[in-house]
């Protein structure tokens, strides 16, 4: 026998009427069982039970479902359900600010994190640079906003959005009364920010809000300009959202800056959340139930993503309010924390025509930046390109938020807790980033013919909803359609024009059979082109089915074009995926990788493991982090003391038995920089952090060291003559060479130094041009020494076989510029160099010669590590330091080994598709 159902709590509330009226819909039913139902409602029995058990609102779904089981009517049922779910009473304002961030003027209302203020406006007044981390939702903007800014005594708030260079001209025209448009002229120099700054109030405080944007929204260079400009700044505080702390990481200005300078937003604690629920209200006069905080704090407690969704629930639980009370059955009412957003979002969409739908739609999608290795996120999008009607209808509902240009989501948390908008992003996920590529492809055209889109990336584009788009977007569209087609109209003249001359000249019949020929020869290239272009842009999404192209696109065309795809596609199905979204993978020499927590995994030993070890079996956990490995794996550097990869002790390990390390060796001292060890593992050079100079405390001097291991428990420290030390230093791996850059104000140097002697000495040195973003690298055999400078692009190849008679043995003839790392092959005849563009491989084995052997491209996420495997033929590559890729350069050997699979062989549909007017090939 069924058991009764529990009685209402509250029969004379909305909620409560809408409960019992559904259970008396149910009797006249005759009072089928909660299973009958679901078989007629094609829903759960638990959810119609719940439908009816007056506790929450169910969804308009659920309710039409149930009325339908039981022959009720359901227009009534929607019409009392609406009723309900948007009530009239949204008059005034309220005491809680919902989904949008606390904003300086909502000071007198931010409540509950008090603590945290305090020790942020400490350390603000104590420090240059700080970093406030914490996960999307756990309140950043609202204590920078609302808690720190209104306690200083001027501070200039912004986001850096797609062009950070152009926000602080304008943001600090704004404040100072200048021009814009000379202020942008003379911030080309990334120092210029600080003494502009300087010049208006030396006690300014620049608080970027959503750092993060810097790596969704920016390119390369604006995001090296940004974070070069503000770590000169006097006084800087940036919020960054934790899934991109190994982000920050990767910068090395910013991981010194913020060496003693973060602070961890985490989840609000019971106390907290109380004062944040309470106190807001009795600043209104109003009361809330004691039953509605137990409720509350229950819901939400121990979440870091707590704070927007407690504040929109009780918006939406103030306007159920009775009197002046808030009411544990308005909260019901509303929805709770879980239901409060979508059901808010849904209602407003449930109102809007069909083309306001769609519209809808598509503002939504504009206002997603796509996680590669994080969550998704918002991005701002100009006002202009929107819908207003629409646009306002979601800003006054408080989805978005709006500012003179610009329209940007309330929070993130409209992300996670909206069902629609989560299906929506599924389903448009690669459109929506062919779609956003399209949007900074036509801001930045500017009538420029180079930069119109061709090949695949028309071809992607072409595909979009031409009603989704903005006009400069269908501008751009149009105009490289146009000019595509003005491409192929001048392929089919030259072969129109020599069929002519085979029929005219026919005493040169021979020579126009061989044009003929040449102009089939390039359309069939043409065609291969863009088929690996094809396979580039699938490689993420689909790898197997980009491999298979790319391969055929190989065989009908061999060529650099078709010969890289293959080489990235073959690598696509050669990854090695991170076992955690909380760490990040970082690469170690001599076929080793390690992790890299996040900044809230509270950690200090590190797992390591090899290219052959599965992600759940790592080869060894180490007590700090591994830095580097000997040749033979016996021997390791490991970090101690500190998260951070800088300014740390180092240890030297035998880590021969992988399961019990033993020290062999410590430099006690902070390292601001450090090389690997040699292939032996008995050195390594760096220098010391922050080492002041005698008598004078505020004077700092940085001079490079060489730790020799002497085999008894010690180090045998050599210290170069001179200070001043900039940059990276390579010791070449017999220990006899080391190569540095230092920098004085007038000059920057590169020495190359000599340690086989009983004292160093200096071999040679040249004046250079180069940044802190320069890398020094020897050959293996230490013969020659590759210097790459990562923001100019450039990469020259010295020969130092003679350290006393440098003598150049190469220059990459293509600049390589962003976030790099250089490796050679194990026999230093290949070169190569990991950037944010993918991973270039050049053949510098001869003098004077240099040849791209290959370039590995088709990932979206930048390559953050690079390291030669000799035991896979492969270089290695972590991948926005959440996947591995092993990335072989013979392609010869990778046509061989990939024809063994049954798999790559092109069906006639796919032929067809991809090598259109193309004849059919063997592909192996």
């Amino acid at each position: 026998m069924p058991r009764a159902e529990r009685p209402l709590d509250d029969q004379d509330s909305e909620l409560g009427s809408f409960a019992a009226d559904l259970r008396r819909l149910r009797e006249k039913a005759g009072r089928p069982s909660y299973r009958e139902l679901a078989s007629r409602a094609h829903y759960s029995a638990a959810a119609l039970s719940d439908a009816a058990g007056g506790r929450k609102l169910p969804t308009l779904a659920v309710t039409l479902a149930y009325v339908n089981a039981c022959g009720g009517d359901p227009g009534e049922w929607e019409a009392r359900w609406r009723a309900i779910a948007a009530p009239p009473d949204r008059c005034g304002e309220t005491p809680y600010v919902g989904l949008k961030a606390f904003q300086n003027e909502d000071a007198d209302r931010f409540f509950g994190r008090e603590q945290l203020t305090a020790k942020l406006v400490r350390l603000t007044r104590e420090r240059p640079f700080i970093g406030v981390f914490g996960a999307s939702g756990s309140g950043k903007s609202s204590l920078l906003r609302a808690g720190l800014v209104p306690r200083l005594d001027e501070a200039l708030v912004f986001t850096p959005g797609v062009h950070p260079i152009d926000e602080c001209a304008v943001r600090l025209a704004q404040l100072t009364g200048g021009s814009a448009v000379s202020l942008r002229a003379e911030l080309a120099d990334p120092a210029a920010l600080g003494l502009r700054v300087k010049q208006h109030n030396a006690d300014l405080v620049l608080v970027v809000d959503q750092f993060e944007e810097v790596f969704t929204l920016c390119g390369p260079e604006q995001r090296d300009w940004f974070v070069q400009a503000l770590v000169a700044a006097p006084h800087v505080v940036i919020g960054v959202r934790a899934d991109f702390y190994g982000h920050v990481g990767r910068h090395p200005e910013l991981v010194e800056a913020l060496e003693g300078a973060q602070l961890l937003v985490g989840p609000m604690t019971t106390d907290e959340l109380r004062r944040a629920i309470v106190e807001p209200a009795q600043r209104a006069e109003a009361t809330v139930e004691t039953a509605l905080v137990t409720r509350l704090v229950a819901d939400v407690a121990g979440q870091s993503a707590a704070l927007p969704l407690v504040q929109h629930a009780l918006v939406e639980t103030w306007h159920r309010r009775r009197g002046m009370t808030l009411s544990l059955a308005g909260y019901e009412e509303a929805g709770g924390v879980e239901h409060a957003v979508a059901r808010t979002a849904e209602a407003v969409f449930s109102d809007l025509t069909p083309e306001q739908q769609q519209t809808a739609r598509g503002i939504f999608l504009r206002l997603i930046a796509l996680g590669e290795g994080t969550e998704d996120t918002k991005r701002r999008a100009a006002r202009e390109d929107l819908d207003a009607d629409v646009l306002e209808r979601l800003a006054t509902a408080r989805l978005v938020t709006l500012t003179e240009q610009h329209a940007e989501l309330a929070h993130e948390a409209l992300i996670r807790s909206w069902p629609r908008l989560r299906d929506w992003i599924a389903e448009d996920r690669d459109a929506l980033r062919v779609h956003h590529q399209l949007t900074e492809a036509a801001a930045a055209w500017g009538g420029d013919r180079d930069l119109l889109y061709k090949g695949a990336r028309l071809a992607q584009a072409g595909e979009l909803n031409s009603n989704s788009l903005s006009e400069p977007e269908r501008a751009f569209l149009e105009a490289s359609q146009a000019d595509g087609r003005r491409r192929v109209r001048r392929v089919r003249v030259v072969v129109t024009v020599l069929s002519v001359l085979v029929v005219l000249l026919a005493g040169t019949v021979v020579f126009a059979v061989d044009r003929a020929a040449e102009v089939a020869r390039q359309q069939v290239g043409l065609v291969a082109n863009n088929a690996a272009n094809t396979a580039r842009w699938m490689i993420e999404r689909d790898p197997e089915t980009a491999l298979r192209i790319a391969l055929a696109a190989y065989h009908v065309a061999p060529g650099d074009e078709t010969r890289d795809a293959l080489l990235s596609a073959d690598a696509a199905t050669r990854t090695y995926a991170r076992d955690s979204k909380d760490v990040y993978y970082t690469l170690l020499d001599n076929g080793y990788f390690t992790e890299m927590p996040g900044p809230d995994v509270q950690r200090t030993s590190r797992r390591v493991w090899r290219h052959t070890d599965t992600p759940a079996k790592p080869y060894m956990v180490l007590p700090g982090r591994a830095l580097s490995f000997s040749q033979d794996g016996k021997r390791s550097l490991m970090a101690v003391g500190v998260e951070l990869r800088a300014k740390m002790g180092v240890e030297l390990l035998d880590t021969t038995d992988p399961a019990q390390s033993r020290r062999l060796a410590a430099v006690s001292s902070s390292l601001g920089y450090h090389t690997p060890l040699t292939s032996a593992g008995d050195a390594f050079a760096g220098r010391l952090a922050q080492t002041p100079t005698p008598g004078n405390p505020d004077v700092t001097e940085d001079k490079a060291r060489v730790w020799f291991y002497d085999g008894a428990g010690g180090f045998r420290e050599v210290v170069l003559p001179g200070a001043d030390v900039s940059g990276s230093m390579a010791l070449s791996d017999d220990g006899k060479l080391l190569a540095l850059f230092r920098r004085s104000t007038d000059r920057r140097t590169a020495e190359l130094w000599r340690l086989d002697g009983a004292q160093p000495r200096l071999a040679s040195s040249w004046q250079v041009n180069y940044d802190g973003s320069s890398r020094l690298t020897f050959s293996p055999d230490g013969t020659r020494l590759v210097m790459h400078n990562e923001k100019a692009g450039t990469t020259e190849v010295r020969d130092v076989s003679d350290p006393e008679n440098l003598a150049m043995w190469t220059e990459l003839p293509e600049r390589e510029t962003g976030l790099s790392t250089v490796a050679f092959t194990e026999d230093g005849r290949y070169l190569g160099i990991a950037t944010d563009r993918g991973v270039h491989v050049w053949d510098v084995g001869e003098r004077g010669v240099v040849r791209r052997v290959a370039a590995l491209e088709g990932y979206e996420a930048a390559s953050t590590g690079l390291a030669y495997l000799p035991s896979r033929k492969a270089f290695a590559t972590s991948v926005g330091g959440t996947s591995i890729w092993y990335l072989r350069i013979d392609v010869d050997e990778v046509v061989r080994d990939r024809c063994g699979d049954a798999y790559v062989r092109l069906s006639d549909e796919e032929w067809q598709r991809y090598f259109s007017g193309v004849e059919r090939v063997p592909v192996c």
